[in-house]
């Protein structure tokens, strides 16, 4: 995996907050980097050329350029055209409200990429990590979920990285004893202590396993929050924006607060 990793550009500082991190799996996994720049038209083109051509210089990568007034089909084009790629791009992380007014880049690619996207939100202005020192995996007990997997076993295995599964249970009441509170942990983590054995048997990769506690997006969030050098690997059913306001978005909510870098997958089946 990383093999090719596509960074998309606007022009705006904000969609470079993602090429340190590009540049760094490209180089841990031995991989090519290009820099994609969508353009609106042969103007802005003229304009942009040379300093996305220096851009590109400097950090030791491919340059190519798609005319289009549509950033997210110009995108998915070019994940079509290299199909092994994988694309990684800023957000600006905006609430499902203001997405369902204005549309948002990355939700479109995620929908559309057919694979994981590196995705990432620059809070306080700050670079994404210019290396991944482990990659979690967030489960949920369900199959769905598990298909983030595959993917973040390559993820792991291409960057040299730690592998770590988690899964969020709801906090327990204080009503409820503690001698229960236990047997209940012991049994849920039974899930997570499984698939690190299959992780293992079937790659020889050991794997590290956590039970969090509380409401799954929030609980994940502070579980990296000390971790910068994370890449979170979850699935997402990727709902539009209006229903995900009535029900939520653990992906959504992660990218928005999680201060790491995301590596998103929605399976379309």
């Amino acid at each position: 995996m990383f093999g090719q990793v596509i960074a998309c550009l606007d022009g705006s500082s904000l969609a470079e907050k993602i090429l340190p991190l590009a540049r760094g799996v490209t180089i841990a996994a031995g991989g090519r980097l290009t820099l994609l720049r969508v353009v609106e038209d042969a103007a802005e083109l003229a304009a942009e050329e040379k300093y996305q051509r220096d851009c590109a210089r400097q950090y030791g990568a491919d340059v190519r350029f798609r005319i289009s007034s549509d950033a997210a089909d110009a995108i998915v084009a070019e994940l079509e055209r290299v199909p092994g790629a994988v694309a990684a791009l800023t957000t600006h992380g905006r609430s499902a409200w203001l997405e369902a007014l204005l549309g948002s880049v990355a939700f479109r690619v995620i929908r559309a990429a057919k694979r994981p996207v590196i995705i990432f939100r620059s809070l306080g202005g700050h670079d994404a990590p210019r290396r991944i020192d482990n990659v979690t995996v967030a489960l949920d007990g369900s199959r769905f979920a598990e298909r983030i997997v595959p993917y973040a076993i390559k993820a792991s295995q291409s960057l040299s990285a730690r592998l770590r599964l988690i899964q969020t249970l709801p906090a327990v009441p204080p009503s409820i004893p503690a001698v229960e509170t236990a047997s209940s942990d012991i049994l849920e983590s039974a899930y997570l202590h499984r698939k690190a054995a299959e992780i293992k048997t079937a790659s020889g990769m050991e794997v590290d396993w956590e039970v969090l506690h509380g409401e799954a997006a929030g609980a994940i969030c502070r579980y990296v929050s000390d971790s910068p050098e994370t890449l979170l690997a979850l699935t997402t059913h990727a709902r539009p924006a209006l229903q995900r306001m009535a029900l939520g978005s653990v992906a959504g909510t992660c990218v928005r607060n999680s201060r790491v870098p995301l590596l998103i997958y929605w399976p379309r089946s």
